[in-house]
């Protein structure tokens, strides 16, 4: 296998968990909205979609990184 195989695959493998990542925090935050507007204060929590988001765009420069296409 050469280096440029394995930087792809890893790449390609950082950002797959990083985004499985992100999805387990967005979809946390969307559990706790329906929970919340159930007890009748749906609160809307920013910072963890902004944390989801940093998530993600973190494992997108680590594929662009490894990968260079």
């Amino acid at each position: 296998m050469r280096y440029n195989e394995i930087a792809w695959r890893s790449g390609e493998v950082i950002y797959w968990t990083f985004t499985a990542i992100a999805g387990v925090i967005v979809l946390s935050v969307a559990a706790n909205f329906v929970f919340d507007a159930d007890r009748g204060e749906p609160v809307f929590r920013l910072i963890p979609l902004v944390l989801a988001g940093a998530v993600w765009l973190v494992g997108w420069v680590c594929r662009h990184v490894f990968v260079k296409r």
